[in-house]
């Protein structure tokens, strides 16, 4: 028990009590009354007796019933609360961690933490709103569900049914847990600013409760600013997880129409584990293969965990149609949204090129031996019209042979020599006699492409700012190749004219050329080897005619989508782990079209479900808290209604002591 103000009361105490009990030594003053019987004279002389100063006091009920009225007021003065209900704050902020983390079913008496947390959350509400009649004000409180982004569910309020509906309407996410964005939102609700000095800010006190496993990535990097939290431990130490935590589909560079699975899993456990992995295509199972993984070790420094890892790569086998394509491990564990990973794999795409060259072009004879659905030949005229009028959105890639159009409307294109005309590349001059010294040979337009003798004898010398990616770059780090991505401009551009150069003598240069025709006409159409991840949004580009556009995701649930620009369609974030299915309807065609797009957790921190006995908020740390602990229950309204309850008592015995 604690007491807030026992000076107070003290006080009161002292000036009260001594004043009462002297009352009761003072004679008190009598009217003359008829009495039928001298029989009533001992009484009177008693009473005389008994009232006159500094005699000694009989026992009375009523002087025994006054004290103990003040000595209640005295101890309701003192506000005594004991630990273990609600504490009387004007702020309180309930944080439930809603991430990947959550899903994990290693809790006794619900289903998942989640669900264990938004009970425990409800039973807080129903202690600081309990009501009743001496119920002190438990004043507003917010609630905030976060993973990688956060989302207030409720604003500050004191509606005990509006907080229960809100704890009831937080859905789980399969988000990586990031407390940041929670802080920031908390904090804008419990800031104001002093009209009278609007350089001062006043912060409220707020006590923060958290509801989580404690597996925050970005615990250490936050601070506390005078807020008091409460963090209740959702989860066991030791809960079992092997996660899959990277997974991979690509066409053989030979084999355009198989495909090749890769994945790595992830063992958390402190002993080695056996799983079996299957592969599945449309639902139908191909292959399992068996898996051991060493057990997971916490480093000697850093007191990290270190999870056990292997990896499975299954034989290429053909698939020429588009299909979804599953990994799933089959060993059962606590959390199951990182057992299954998904990807979709469209089927090879012809694109739709158009090649814009003033001149003959030697590149034409390479596009031609390439597999297109479509190659227009285009003369500058056409494209400057094009480029005016509309139309040039039908080609999936428009190819410049050292061609500078005036404009350069949004698009893909694969650029030679003539510097493009759009912003960010500066040109100053020409060059001379260059070869490549540098280039990321990871990026998609320079797989199995060799520039080590390639001998560039003139060129256009770029100065490229900051957001422009320098692909390939020469003597001097002089830009050779580069990529600009904008939005719906996305340019690879190559600053020499192919013809100054010996690359059209080397095989290099035809792999450069369909390496960048197919990444840049695939790009944003959800490729197996780019998927997606909860929290990224998926982009893709549609007909400009589809309407009806529907967005259905793995839970079940369908959201209509009202798109201006179908050719720049965005949707997100993305908030669960499966596929997602985009439809639509073009004018003239009854059956409705799809697309699928694949979003998989493949986290390593969501992965490690163990949950922390302590976190540490910057460099404040906090131990796990039972329900209940942390907070306070006042006894001073108890004390003024069993005050209450005296003074009636106490009038009751006096006028029966009256008419007596």
């Amino acid at each position: 028990m604690t007491w807030l103000t026992p000076v107070t009361g003290l006080i009161l105490a002292a000036i009260l009590i001594p004043p009462l009990i002297l009352l009761y030594f003072l004679k008190l003053r009598r009217r003359p009354h008829a009495i039928a019987s001298t029989l009533l004279w001992k009484k009177s002389i008693e009473d005389l007796q008994a009232n006159a100063p500094f005699q000694k006091l009989r026992k009375s009920l009523l002087l025994l019933l006054q004290l103990l009225a003040l000595i209640l007021l005295a101890l309701a003065l003192m506000q005594p609360q004991i630990q273990g209900g609600s504490r009387d704050r004007i702020k309180t902020i309930l944080l439930i961690d809603n991430s990947a983390s959550m899903t994990a079913t290693d809790v006794e008496g619900a289903p998942t933490r989640l669900d264990l947390a938004r009970q425990l959350a409800r039973e807080r509400i129903e202690t600081l709103y309990g009501g009743g009649l001496f119920a002190s004000t438990a004043g507003e409180t917010m609630i905030i569900a976060f993973s990688d982004r956060a989302e207030i569910y409720s604003r500050f309020t004191d509606s005990k049914p509006q907080l229960l509906n809100a704890i009831d309407r937080i859905r789980p996410t399969h988000g990586e847990t990031r407390l940041e964005e929670a802080l920031k939102l908390a904090r804008a609700y419990t800031t104001n600013v002093n009209p009278d000095q609007e350089s001062r800010i006043i912060s409220e006190p707020a006590t923060i409760e958290l509801f989580s496993d404690g597996r925050i990535q970005d615990r250490e990097e936050q601070v506390l600013r005078g807020e008091s939290l409460t963090y209740y431990r959702l989860g066991t130490p030791d809960a079992d997880n092997v996660a899959i935590t990277s997974v991979s589909v690509d066409r053989p560079f030979d084999r355009p129409t198989a495909v090749e699975v890769f994945a790595a899993l992830e063992n958390t456990n402190m002993a080695p584990v056996t799983c079996d992995v299957q592969l599945s295509v449309a639902g139908v199972a191909l292959g399992i293969q068996g898996l051991e993984l060493p057990a997971a070790e916490v480093h000697p420094t850093t007191g990290m965990l270190v999870p056990g890892r292997n990896t499975v790569v299954f034989t290429p086998f053909e698939q020429p149609r588009g299909a979804v394509i599953e990994v799933a491990n089959l060993r059962a564990d606590d959390m199951d949204a990182d057992n299954v990973a998904q990807l979709v794999v469209p089927p090879p795409k012809q694109l739709d090129v158009a090649l814009v060259a003033p001149r003959n072009s030697l590149i034409r004879s390479v596009l031609e031996g390439m597999t297109l659905q479509r190659l227009e030949l285009m003369s500058t005229t056409r494209f400057e019209r094009l480029a005016k009028d509309g139309g040039l959105e039908e080609y999936d890639v428009i190819v410049l042979d050292n061609y500078q159009p005036p404009t350069l409307p949004p698009g893909r294109y694969l650029s030679f020599g003539a510097t493009p005309n759009i912003e960010g590349l500066n040109s100053y001059g020409d060059g001379r006699d260059q070869v490549v010294l540098d280039s990321k040979d990871e990026h998609p337009t320079l797989r199995y492409v060799t520039l080590d003798y390639l001998f560039i004898s003139k060129l256009n010398l770029l100065q490229p700012d900051d957001e422009v990616q320098v692909l390939a770059q020469g003597l001097s780090n002089v830009p050779i190749i580069i990529e600009i991505s904008r939005g719906p401009m996305h340019i690879v551009h190559t600053t020499f004219d192919p013809l100054d150069s010996n690359w059209p003598f080397k095989r290099s240069f035809v792999t450069f050329i369909f390496n960048a025709i197919d990444y840049l006409g695939h790009s944003g159409e959800g490729l197996a080897t780019k998927g997606y991840v909860p929290g990224a949004a998926i982009a893709t580009r549609l007909p400009a005619a589809a309407q009806d556009i529907v967005m259905r995701t793995p839970d079940g649930g369908v959201e209509r989508l009202s798109v201006g620009d179908p050719t720049m369609l965005s949707w997100g974030p993305i908030r669960e782990a499966g596929v997602h299915v985009l439809s639509w309807t073009e004018p003239g065609s009854s059956e409705p079209m799809e697309r699928a797009f694949a979003a998989n957790l493949l986290s390593q921190s969501e992965a490690q479900i163990a949950a922390l006995p302590e976190i540490a908020i910057g460099q404040d740390r906090t131990e796990a808290a039972a329900p209940g602990e942390g907070s306070y229950t006042p006894l001073w309204p108890w004390a003024i209604g069993v005050c209450l309850s005296v003074l009636m008592l106490e009038w009751w015995v006096y006028h029966r002591k009256m008419m007596l």
